[in-house]
């Protein structure tokens, strides 16, 4: 079974969940369609979350004309967003804990400092608490790289492409391209490519046990 714990905190239904509701108190009078396309799920998702929500008692539908609706968070609704906001920044503030404690064993084990270089692969709110927890730890030399996203910007840093990651540039690199724990990896810039195509190894953090090495 999936652990949940390993998901990253905009991961599942409870996170689309207060989206919906933080989207239907800042517009009464959304579409169906317009909230999909905020949310980036699909139409049918976005109606199916919205009738539970409904069916619950959280949000009251009005239509007010022809295939038009007005939506009112009730005060079950607004209690139920509120509850959904500590449980999303309890598991931000854990995720940002965990990676910080893999980061810190991992720096130590490689005799990294402040002053080392580090290339964070991947952009995704996994990578984001990455870059955040390095800051923290007093790492600052730290590019960012990704395919799909290179030209934009992270951070007011510009991303570039994973071709252009010479490993002799840095001294550890950090694959964080998922919103799951168990996506991530570090190690030492030397070897990332033959990790990247063996997948040998693995540094994951456990929940329960904190730091686990994954062969």
């Amino acid at each position: 079974m999936e652990n949940s714990q390993n998901k990253s905190p905009s991961e599942g239904t409870d996170f689309k969940e207060l989206r919906l509701l933080e989207e239907l108190e800042e517009t009464p009078q959304i579409t169906q369609r317009n909230m999909a396309d905020r949310l980036g799920i699909a139409l049918g998702v976005a109606n199916l979350l919205t009738k539970n929500l409904i069916k619950k008692g959280y949000v009251r539908a009005t239509k007010v004309g022809w295939r038009r609706w007005i939506y009112t968070l009730t005060p079950e609704g607004f209690t139920r967003k509120l509850q959904l906001t500590r449980q999303y920044v309890d598991r931000t503030i854990d995720h940002y804990r965990r990676i910080k404690l893999l980061l810190r064993s991992e720096l130590d084990f490689a005799e990294i400092g402040t002053g080392s270089r580090v290339g964070i692969v991947g952009k995704s709110e996994l990578s984001e608490i990455v870059y955040l927890a390095l800051g923290d730890l007093g790492v600052t030399k730290i590019e960012f790289f990704d395919d799909k996203f290179a030209g934009n910007k992270i951070f007011n840093l510009v991303i570039k492409k994973e071709s252009d990651l010479n490993p002799s540039d840095f001294d550890i690199v950090i694959s964080a391209r998922l919103n799951d724990m168990n996506s991530l990896f570090v190690v030492r810039a030397a070897e990332y490519h033959s990790n990247l195509a063996s997948s040998k190894t693995s540094y994951q953090v456990n929940p329960e046990e904190g730091i686990d090495i994954k062969s």
